[in-house]
C-alpha cells in the first residue's frame, strides 16, 4: 500500500474510519472465519428454492387483451391468456437427444448442428439474445476506448495527448516551486510519466524522474493480475496501450504515488481550464460506460489547493480532505486517483465481508452474491449516479428473484427452472463483467378440412420480459450519456470494434437504436406470449418514444434467423477476474466454460388455461380439442468460479484450455493446475 493510502486508512484518520472497519468486521467476531461461514450457511438455508405454489399466483384477467398464435404451421387460433398461468420446468433429454446430456459445447452453432433433429423446438434462451448483445458491448466499448486514446479529429481529443499534455504543464510550474513543491511536482511527473510507459509510450523526462519512473512502471508489471491485458483489451496494440496505461493510473498497486502528486495535479490542472475541461470529459465517460468511482481524482482536491504554494506545507491540507471526504468503498484500495477504476455491487458485496480476511476454504463468492440478493442484503436497484454496469446487474434481478417480475403470476416455475434461472444470472454477470474488465417467422392451404389441434404454452423466446425490457432501458440509458459526454458526432461516425480486429459495416449510433428496437421487440413478444399488456409496464417516455409494434417486427426478424445471426455463433467463452483471495494468494475467477443444450416443458395449469376466443381463420377452421405439454430446448452456458495463481490468461490462452477437454470439471481442473 502506497504511504498516503496507509496513512489514509491507518494512521490520519482512525476515528473516522471506525464505522468503516466496522462495517467490514460485523460479520467477524474472536471466533474469526467461523461466524462468517455458519451466518453464510444460514443465508444458504433460508435461500433454498422451492417450487411455485399456485395460490400464490395472482393474474389479472383482462376480457379487451387478446393474442393470435399460430398451432401446427397452419391453424390460427386467438386467445385471451391474461388470466392464464404455465408451468416451467426442465426435464430429461428424450433417448434420441441423450448424448446432449452434460455435453459442452465451444460455440452455439456447435450445439445447434448437434441438436439438428426433425421435429425439436428450440427457442433463444436469455443467454442466446446475451449473446447478440455482447459482441456490440464489447465492440462498443473498444471502439469508444480507442476513439478516446487516439482522438477524433475535430470530434474528440487523445487523451493520450492529454497525459503528454499534463506532463508540460507539470514541468511548466517549477521555477514557481519552493523545494517541496518542486518535490510535489516531480513525484506528478514520474507518476504520469509512468502511466505513458505502462501503455508501451517514451516519455521525455529528465534521467532521474525518469529512472524513477521506471521502478513504477514495473513495479506496477510484477502486479500481474491488473497489469496483464485481458478481455477485448487483447485485440490490438491501442486497445494493449489502453489497458496499461489506464490500469496503472487507478493507482491501485501500492507505492505508485503520494499526496503531494496528487496535490500537485490538482494545482496544475485547476488553472489549466482547457487541460481541465478535457480530463472532466475523460472522468465524465468512464463514471458512466461503467460505473461510479471508487476513489477520488485531483479534481476533488482542488478546493483544498489554491496555488503553488500550497505544496510546500501538505499535512494540514491532507488531514482537512481525509477528515472531509470518507472512502468511497469499503475497504478502499485507494483514496486518490488520476482516472479511478469503478465500484459495483458485486466487488462491494465482496469487499463488506472479506476486506480483513480471505473467503473461507471451500465457499464460493457466486453463490454467497446470489444469496444476499434473494435476503434482501443487496439490492440491485440503479441508484441516481449508477452507471451502465449496475443497469446490466439490474436487468438480471428478477432472474433470482422472479416474483418482481409482472410475468411472475403468469409463470408457475419449479425448482429446476430457478436453477436455470440462476445459471443464467451467472453466465450473463461473467460476460457483462468480462466487457467491462478494465473499469471493471404461413403459406396458402387448400381450403380442406383441417385437422383438430392442442394448444400449448406458444414462446418465441425464453418468456421473461422483464429482462429483455430492463436492458432496454440500459441502452437507453447509455446512448443519451454517451452522446452528452462524447458529442453528438462521434457516435454517428464511429462503428464498433470487432474481435478480429474488423469494423463493424453500421455506426454505433444506428446499432444502439437496432439493439434497443430488438430488446423491446422481445419484451413486447415475450409480454404477449404470457398473457400481459406490454404498454401497461413502460414509462411515460418509453410510450411516447417507443413504437411497440415496429419493435416487434424487427424482434420478429430477428427470431427468424437468429441460429444464423454472426454475433449469436461468436464463441462465448471468457473468464475475469473478481477479486484476490488474500489467504492464498490466488485469483477469484468466474469462466464461461462452453454452451450446453437443456430440454424444458410448458404446460397451462388446470383452471389457469387461457380463453380460446376463436380458431382459424375466413378460410379455414380449426378445432382445438384440448391442451397439452410442450417441449423446448434451449442452448445455455456453463459458468465456474475457479481460483488459480499467476498472471489471467488471455481469452485465447483460456479457449485452448477448454478445446483440451470435453467436460467442466476437467476444464476447472486444467484451470486450477495453473501457477
Amino acid at each position: 500500500m502506497n504511504g498516503f493510502a496507509r496513512g489514509w486508512q491507518f494512521g490520519l484518520g482512525m476515528a473516522l474510519l471506525a464505522p468503516v472497519w466496522a462495517s467490514c468486521l460485523s460479520p467477524l467476531d474472536t471466533l474469526g472465519n467461523e461466524t462468517l461461514v455458519t451466518e453464510n450457511e444460514e443465508l444458504l438455508k433460508e435461500n433454498q428454492l422451492e417450487d411455485d405454489k399456485i395460490e400464490d399466483k395472482k393474474p389479472v384477467y383482462d376480457p379487451e387483451l387478446e393474442v393470435v398464435e399460430e398451432f401446427s404451421g397452419f391453424c390460427e387460433v386467438t386467445l385471451n391468456k391474461s388470466g392464464s398461468v404455465a408451468k416451467l420446468d426442465v426435464v430429461d433429454f428424450e433417448k434420441l437427444n441423450s448424448h446432449l446430456d452434460g455435453r459442452l459445447f465451444a460455440g452455439r452453432g456447435a450445439a445447434v448442428t448437434a441438436l439438428a433433429t426433425a421435429g425439436e423446438d428450440l427457442i433463444p434462451s436469455m443467454e442466446v439474445v446475451n449473446g447478440r448483445l455482447k459482441p456490440f458491448n464489447d465492440g462498443l466499448y473498444a471502439a469508444i476506448e480507442i476513439g478516446l486514446q487516439d482522438g477524433v479529429e475535430d470530434l474528440l481529443p487523445s487523451k493520450r495527448q492529454f497525459l503528454y499534455d499534463l506532463l508540460d504543464a507539470l514541468a511548466v510550474r517549477l521555477p514557481e516551486a519552493g523545494p517541496k513543491g518542486t518535490l510535489a511536482l516531480d513525484s506528478a511527473r514520474v507518476f504520469v510519466g509512468a502511466a505513458l510507459l505502462a501503455g508501451g509510450n517514451d516519455v521525455d523526462l529528465p534521467s532521474d524522474l525518469k529512472a524513477r519512473a521506471q521502478e513504477a512502471h514495473a513495479l506496477f508489471l510484477v502486479d500481474g493480475l491488473r497489469a496483464r491485458p485481458i478481455g477485448f483489451y487483447t485485440w490490438n496494440e491501442t486497445l494493449q496501450e489502453v489497458f496499461g496505461q489506464d490500469r496503472f493510473l487507478q493507482n491501485l498497486t501500492d507505492g505508485l504515488a503520494d499526496f503531494a502528486a496528487f496535490a500537485a495535479l490538482a494545482v496544475v490542472l485547476k488553472d489549466e481550464a482547457e487541460l481541465l475541461a478535457h480530463y472532466q470529459q475523460i472522468l465524465a465517460l468512464y463514471a458512466g460506460l461503467t460505473n461510479p468511482y471508487g476513489s477520488y481524482s485531483p479534481v476533488d482536491l482542488m478546493p483544498y489547493v489554491d496555488g503553488i504554494s500550497k505544496l510546500e506545507d501538505l499535512g494540514p491540507t491532507e488531514v482537512l480532505f481525509v477528515t472531509e471526504n470518507p472512502p468511497l468503498t469499503v475497504c478502499a484500495p485507494t483514496p486518490l486517483a488520476l482516472l479511478p477504476s469503478s465500484r459495483s455491487k458485486d466487488t462491494e458485496f465482496y469487499a463488506e465481508n472479506w476486506c480483513m480476511t480471505p473467503l473461507p476454504a471451500g465457499e464460493n463468492f457466486i453463490e454467497l452474491f446470489i444469496a444476499a440478493i434473494k435476503s434482501g442484503e443487496v439490492d440491485l436497484a440503479p441508484e441516481a449516479d449508477s452507471g451502465w454496469y449496475d443497469y446490466q446487474l439490474w436487468a438480471l434481478e428478477t432472474l433470482l428473484l422472479p416474483e418482481r417480475g409482472p410475468e411472475s403470476d403468469h409463470l408457475l416455475l419449479t425448482v429446476a427452472y430457478k436453477k436455470k434461472l440462476i445459471d443464467t444470472f451467472k453466465s450473463i454477470i461473467t460476460q457483462n463483467r468480462e466487457t467491462h474488465v478494465k473499469q471493471l417467422g404461413g403459406g396458402e392451404t387448400s381450403g380442406a378440412p383441417l385437422p383438430p389441434i392442442k394448444i400449448y404454452p406458444l414462446y418465441p423466446v425464453e418468456p421473461f420480459p422483464t429482462f429483455y425490457l430492463r436492458t432496454a432501458r440500459g441502452y437507453r440509458f447509455l446512448l443519451p450519456y454517451l452522446q452528452s459526454v462524447l458529442g453528438q458526432d462521434f457516435l454517428g461516425a464511429t462503428a464498433r470494434l470487432e474481435e478480429d480486429g474488423g469494423q463493424y459495416a453500421v455506426a454505433l449510433d444506428v446499432e444502439f437504436g437496432e439493439i434497443i428496437d430488438l430488446l423491446y421487440g422481445l419484451y413486447a413478444l415475450s409480454a404477449d406470449s404470457v398473457g400481459m399488456r406490454p404498454e401497461s409496464y413502460l414509462l411515460a417516455g418509453e410510450l411516447e418514444n417507443i413504437d411497440l409494434g415496429a419493435s416487434r417486427v424487427r424482434a420478429r426478424q430477428w427470431l427468424a434467423g437468429w441460429r444464423e445471426d454472426a454475433d449469436v455463433l461468436k464463441d462465448p467463452r471468457v473468464i475475469v477476474p473478481v477479486s484476490t483471495d488474500d489467504g492464498s494468494g490466488k485469483g477469484v475467477y468466474w469462466a464461461i466454460l462452453g454452451v450446453k443444450v437443456i430440454r424444458i416443458s410448458a404446460e397451462f395449469v388446470e383452471d389457469f388455461e387461457p380463453e380460446i376466443i376463436s380458431t382459424g381463420n375466413l378460410e379455414h377452421y380449426c378445432e382445438v380439442v384440448g391442451m397439452e405439454e410442450h417441449h423446448y430446448y434451449l442452448l445455455v452456458e456453463q459458468m465456474e468460479e475457479v481460483r488459480f495463481s499467476g498472471p489471467p490468461p488471455t481469452r485465447d490462452e483460456f479457449r485452448v484450455i477448454c478445446d483440451q477437454h470435453d467436460k467442466a470439471e476437467d476444464i476447472v481442473a486444467a484451470l486450477q493446475a495453473r501457477q
